[in-house]
């Protein structure tokens, strides 16, 4: 109640005051920085420019762009409430209060063009919200940003303060971060951050921000979770901004010294060593073999074929997302055939009861000529496609293979007794539910948008696959013949780039439905065996 109590404050202030010390504040601050951290660091974008277009013509390519990619999230006003915001968490961002989270700008004041600009292009890390560096345009960038910036009337009558700067960057040793320590400490920072900072203190699950947003608290040991980047220079800047429309204030109130000294202290703690460069959009690849394929994930043929690494996105904030996947295809005459493997060190594989979760993946291929970012961004939707752009997709789940599994170990263990005089003759069943007609453990869909997600025919399911949960990491195969007469069925019979994106759902997150892990589009080059 406390907690609301503050935001309520900070509302009725929007001017955001520089509040006193606050033992809540310093966790939004780092927390909602956090998430894949793209690769490049936050220092290039002091280079940013301006577009030569004007006001009126960005504003004309902006609306095309935002009504195209954004709509579906921050909805048509920018209130953040388009038909993605139900499967979100965090919520996509309300434009219309002109309060931005990020900034190299003063607590409480609007955001420079250049900062909306780094946050298009970069992302919001631990979020749904993409980077789009390389998709749009520098110019359908700054096209974006004069139009997110029309949705709020903040603009015209406000200025952004001027830029923060640093000087030289003091070097970390014992006591500095020593120094640090005591001020983390000092300023309660474990009742979020946790004593480790891992992101697990006593108070961590009640901090809401002003749009009655959950606030979600990332681990800070963590390099892959920091979105303004983890070197000493960025955790400065952080601290010394706040996170507007958040219990986090600026920490300004503490002197240069002792930034730099917090911020060594939160330096330390970072383990390096894991951290992996994001890659959000890349160009795949197949490879042409002459020998058989099946869907075998454990078949020696694809020890000689490369790995590709796929970076993803969490549709809900959680601590230790499934964050890439590895790829890999074959294709031969007759088929084409892909290896999907992730890291899961805890292998769901039923969902026979309630409380039960499975793991998943899916492919999603984009239906007819579409090239990605090309012909005025005509591609579909990477969240399941929209109106009258048609997705193709196929999901393999844990639980179908371990029922399909099953049936064939009773059908060995019994020599074949049917399953009814298993059950109703006296026998023990040791299978809480199994689907007699389940054959393959892939399904295949279409959909058009949210809401619209059908099974084809069985009839019509065309593609096979198989997994393996091996020393904390699943393999999936999917196979699927090159001729189909579905026309609702991807093609692989042209020589252009297909778009493919793909969806992970954990179960020890209790993923299902829209809860999961998901890629934007990525570019698959199909060379035909008689290419």
């Amino acid at each position: 109640m406390a907690m609301k109590n503050l935001i309520l404050y900070q509302r009725r202030a929007l001017g955001f005051v520089n509040y006193k010390k606050s033992i809540i504040s310093f966790l939004v601050l780092i927390t909602l920085f956090f998430g894949p951290f793209p690769a490049y660091s936050h220092s290039k974008h002091g280079d940013i420019g301006n577009s030569p277009k004007s006001k009126k013509d960005l504003l004309r390519i902006g609306a095309t762009v935002y009504k195209h990619m954004c709509v579906f999230c921050h909805g048509q006003d920018g209130n953040g409430g388009g038909d993605a915001m139900a499967y979100l968490f965090p919520w996509p961002r309300d434009f219309r209060k002109g309060v931005f989270k990020y900034r190299s700008t003063p607590f409480g004041s609007l955001p420079l063009d250049k900062d909306i600009y780094r946050t298009i292009a970069r992302g919001i890390p631990g979020t749904a919200m993409p980077a789009w560096r390389g998709a749009l345009s520098e110019d359908e960038t700054w096209g974006v940003v004069e139009y997110i910036k029309s949705f709020s009337k903040r603009f015209t009558k406000d200025k952004p303060k001027e830029q923060i700067t640093h000087g030289e960057v003091p070097v970390s040793d014992a006591e500095s971060i020593k120094r640090g320590q005591s001020i983390y400490q000092e300023m309660r920072c474990s009742r979020c951050h946790g004593t480790d900072l891992k992101g697990d203190g006593p108070i961590a699950d009640d901090l809401y921000d002003i749009w009655d947003h959950r606030v979600f608290i990332y681990d800070l040991t963590d390099p892959n979770a920091f979105k303004f980047g983890f070197d000493k220079k960025d955790l400065f800047l952080i601290m010394t901004t706040g996170i507007d429309g958040t219990p986090m204030k600026s920490y300004n109130h503490l002197n240069e010294n002792e930034r730099w000294d917090l911020a060594s202290f939160i330096e330390s703690k970072i383990n390096k060593e894991i951290y992996k460069p994001a890659q959000y959009e890349g160009d795949l690849k197949t490879h042409v073999i002459d020998g058989e394929i099946d869907t075998d994930p454990e078949n020696p043929l694809w020890d000689s074929v490369a790995v590709q690494n796929i970076h993803t996105l969490p549709l809900n904030a959680r601590r230790d997302p499934i964050d890439q996947i590895q790829f890999q295809s074959v294709i031969n005459d007759e088929g084409i055939a892909f290896r999907l493997q992730w890291e899961d060190a805890q292998a769901d594989r039923t969902s026979s009861r309630h409380q039960d979760f499975k793991d998943a993946i899916a492919m999603q291929f984009a239906l007819g000529k579409v090239m990605l970012h090309k012909h005025g961004h005509n591609e579909p939707f990477f969240g399941m496609g929209n109106r009258n752009k048609v997705v193709n997709i196929w999901q393999w789940r844990a639980d179908w293979q371990t029922e399909i599994e099953t049936k064939e170990k009773l059908e060995y263990a019994t020599k074949g007794l049917d399953l009814d005089t298993m059950i109703f003759g006296g026998e023990v069943n040791p299978v809480d539910s199994l689907n007699p007609f389940r054959e393959e453990a892939v399904e295949e869909l279409n959909a058009e948008g949210f809401g619209t997600l059908t099974p084809q025919p069985q009839t019509k399911q065309n593609v096979l696959g198989k997994g393996v949960w091996k020393e904390g990491k699943w393999s999936v195969v999917f196979f699927r013949t090159l001729d189909s007469i579905n026309k609702w069925d991807v093609r692989f019979k042209r020589k252009i780039p297909v778009l493919v994106a793909f969806a992970v759902w954990d179960g020890k997150h209790q993923d299902r439905n829209g809860r999961k892990v998901i890629s934007v589009w990525q570019r698959l080059n199909v060379p035909l065996p008689a290419d």
